[in-house]
């Protein structure tokens, strides 16, 4: 029974992660098409030469979708490096607590 228990963990963790991974991924599309609309109406206010209410609110527009374009990529590489870096934290702590105790060998 146990065999079949892992399987389905990990089926439903597969499934889960699938999920996930496609609405990260269509998000990530939404919104670049978001910028890339946003961008050709801004180019259209320059060229047409709109007021600077009209310019600055569409220049606001296009930096947030930016912003949150660069975050939506760079989020998970910098989580991927705080998740490398809380391990040898871990192990930095554990080598202090063992020195502290007197065990200079590691052993526990």
């Amino acid at each position: 029974m146990a065999i079949v228990e892992r399987f389905r963990h990990k089926l439903s963790t597969f499934i889960l992660w699938c999920a996930f991974l496609g609405l990260y991924l269509g998000g990530a599309v939404l919104l670049v098409i978001g910028l890339v609309f946003a961008a050709r109406m801004w180019w259209a206010l320059i060229e047409q030469n709109a007021g600077l209410w009209a310019l600055s609110t569409k220049s606001a527009e296009v930096f947030v979708l930016a912003a949150g374009f660069f975050l939506l990529l760079i989020i998970p590489f910098r989580q991927y490096r705080a998740a490398d870096g809380s391990r040898v934290w871990r192990s930095e702590r554990r080598s202090g607590v063992n020195r502290m105790r007197g065990n200079f060998n590691g052993a526990g």
